[in-house]
């Protein structure tokens, strides 16, 4: 069927990886195309009465889709059918040193239902750092810590089926793509709560995101510094009968989620160090919890 997702890879070496034939670690490659809004405009040339001129071929509040093979395609507006959420933290580590000289790493826990719990990231500590729990006091913290869970940005990763309205390449030129998977990663506070908001208003109805489509467009706003950023502005579509085919599109997402958790989990493994921690250190540690900004 069309819309079955390729979860094993891009190369039987990869498969090999995933299915522990291999020595090497398996390749965090993604098989689904990812959807970003545009924050900036995407400047090029157009030919205005015989002379070149830059102009912006794609403005910001548009959508692009990073594609598996890295093509990338724009559209001011997308229609997602959203199948499932995830959530997951994440956080860049500026001054961490890496043992080859060079500086930063990023930091990404597994994706779970819910933010909830203790998530393992991919350096062998829990949350990127994050305390967890609810701490009433915020401001009773140590500023270094506060400080770092200021650095922890928490994301809504939505995934489904997508299609994009009047879709141009990088030139600006039409372009027909079909409906495709996709992922898409929503931080932004206002468009994590509009998200939120839109899953909220379909349980409301008692259904399920995936029996309604929901068209996403933005609004641009600015900061005082004149910067300006676009906010995620989804309307609710028509709804969708749910047919046996969704139910493998569904197992396939899935497993994709699964795929990366055990990567993320395998390198959490690999930074784990349980003797880091004294006794009493673990049992202050074990006191800590997370505050509610």
């Amino acid at each position: 069927m069309e819309n079955a997702l390729d979860i094993i890879g891009k190369s039987p070496a990869d498969l090999a990886e995933i299915m522990g034939m291999s020595n090497a670690p398996a390749k965090s490659t993604s098989a689904l195309a990812e959807i970003k809004q545009v924050h900036q405009n995407v400047m090029g040339t157009k030919e205005v009465e015989g002379e070149a001129m830059e102009v912006a071929i794609v403005k910001v509040g548009a959508f692009s889709v990073t594609f598996p093979d890295d093509t990338i395609y724009y559209s001011d507006k997308v229609t997602i059918r959203p199948f499932m959420q995830r959530f997951q933290f994440q956080r860049y580590d500026k001054h961490y040193q890496k043992p080859d000289g060079g500086e930063g790493r990023m930091l990404r826990t597994v994706m779970a239902t819910s933010l909830s719990g203790d998530l393992k990231d991919n350096y062998g500590t829990f949350n990127c750092g994050r305390p967890s729990g609810y701490v009433k006091d915020f401001k009773a913290l140590p500023q270094e810590t506060q400080d770092l869970m200021r650095s922890v940005d928490r994301f809504k990763v939505v995934f489904g089926l997508c299609k994009l309205d009047k879709a141009k390449d990088a030139d600006g030129k039409p372009v027909d793509i079909k409906e495709f998977p996709f992922l898409m990663r929503v931080k932004n506070r206002d468009s994590f709560k509009a998200m939120t908001d839109m899953f909220n208003q379909i349980q409301r109805k008692n259904r399920l995101p995936i029996q309604h489509l929901l068209h996403l467009g933005s609004e641009v706003k600015s900061i005082p510094s004149g910067a300006t950023y676009a906010v995620l502005k989804p309307t609710l579509g028509k709804v969708v009968e749910i047919t046996t085919d969704d139910q493998e599109v569904l197992n396939n997402f899935v497993e994709w989620v699964e795929a990366m958790n055990s990567i993320t989990i395998s390198k959490w493994e690999e930074h784990r160090r349980p003797e880091e921690l004294s006794d009493q250190e673990d049992d202050i540690a074990s006191k800590i919890v997370e505050i509610e900004e």
